[in-house]
């Protein structure tokens, strides 16, 4: 999967955000209100679309899975002032957890490295893609 320029490739993040009980609709109108943003703003971003995946009686997990159309597309996402804001508001009681990132891309270590500074407050990890390929755009 190495490839000279990865930055011009197609990449997914999937971000599981685990949700007090309690707090399930405030969450799910601030997902709504956010996604009308993300799609208003945000060109480079393919798929952007929230499932829930677990729910107990102490945690309720959802997941974005999100289809970025290259690098670049993803740090729109993660600087866009909406996001920012959005994050912080969730980040005031909603979360019961931090917000774990997962990344699949076609990134050396060095890119992977570069990635995790930038994102250091996150719990962030790339998928062990065994096989599979990433378009370029």
């Amino acid at each position: 999967m190495n490839q000279s320029d990865n930055s011009s490739n197609i990449l997914v993040m999937e971000a599981f955000e685990h949700v007090h009980p309690d707090h399930c609709d405030k969450y799910e109108a601030a997902a709504l209100f956010i996604d009308n943003l993300v799609k208003e703003s945000e060109p480079g971003m393919l798929v952007h679309a929230l499932t829930k995946m677990n729910k107990s009686p102490e945690l309720v997990t959802y997941r974005w899975l999100e289809v970025f159309s290259d690098s670049n597309a993803l740090r729109t996402h993660l600087d866009n002032p909406a996001v920012i804001e959005h994050v912080a508001k969730l980040n005031s009681g909603i979360l019961a957890a931090p917000t774990e990132l997962v990344l699949y891309t076609s990134w050396s270590d060095e890119e992977k490295n570069d990635w995790r500074r930038k994102l250091n407050s996150t719990k962030l990890t790339f998928a062990p893609v065994i096989a599979g390929f990433y378009l370029k755009r």
